[in-house]
């Protein structure tokens, strides 16, 4: 599996799962723009050791959650790069809430953030991405087929992402650009860990190996997909402990 001299864009790099598939991918020898909300300082040891490595890696501060955050990344990518071999839609997430207290505001929210911003993305990008056949990897959640525990907002978001998926691969396979989804979970991030004690307990015991998921392991899985020589398009792996057999 190798990733040399590939252009690859991530978002949501600043987070647990991002910054995992951000060095797993350099080890892999791609060069990577890294898409960033605000935490940049998270980002620097991701880009010192890509400049250690010879790698190209420049990252790019976009609130993906709000209309223009899309075309400024895009923007962005494409005034370094003509070509683009991969795009991983990873940024998303939400704060969990009790379903009778979700807003029409929280709604829509999640609903940029994991479902729109990705579309936007993929529509962007597909000029550069068809040039050299390149793929697209949409971080869903294994909660797009369990529900899960963040809340009806991220559950549909992550289902939609899904859908989204099958679609953009029926349509965008004529330009030899592949579509696939990842669906993690319970992966050990932030993320998970901002569940009460009890809940994250429950969800990890339900699991058939017993544990959360090393985002390393998620971040093996989009280098296969994201990797030349596979025919594989419009699926969605599930990378989950077993926490949901279909």
């Amino acid at each position: 599996m190798t990733l040399q001299n590939k252009r690859v864009v991530v978002t949501g790099a600043s987070g647990d799962l991002g910054r995992a598939m951000a060095c797993r991918f350099l080890d892999l020898g791609a060069d990577l723009v890294l898409q960033y909300r605000s935490d940049s300082a998270a980002l620097k040891p991701v880009l010192r050791a890509a400049r250690e490595a010879g790698r190209e890696a420049f990252a790019v501060a976009a609130d993906l959650a709000e209309p223009d955050g899309p075309d400024r990344l895009a923007a962005a990518v494409l005034a370094r790069w003509a070509a683009v071999d991969g795009l991983v839609n990873n940024a998303g997430g939400t704060r969990p809430q009790p379903f009778e207290e979700i807003t029409a505001a929280d709604w829509d929210q999640a609903l940029r953030l994991n479902l729109t911003a990705p579309f936007r993305l993929i529509q962007l990008l597909l000029p550069a991405l068809r040039k050299e056949g390149g793929s697209v990897v949409n971080i869903s959640s294994v909660a797009a087929l369990t529900g899960g525990a963040f809340g009806p907002q991220y559950a549909a978001a992550k289902a939609g992402l899904i859908g989204l998926t099958r679609s953009a691969a029926r349509d965008l396979g004529v330009h030899g650009v592949r579509v696939n989804a990842l669906a993690p979970g319970p992966v050990d991030s932030a993320m998970t860990s901002s569940l009460d004690g009890p809940v994250l307990d429950g969800i990890i015991r339900a699991t058939a190996l017993r544990r959360l998921v090393d985002p390393l392991e998620v971040a093996d899985a989009a280098a296969f997909l994201l990797s030349t020589g596979t025919a594989v398009s419009g699926q969605t792996l599930v990378v989950d402990a077993g926490r949901h057999f279909v």
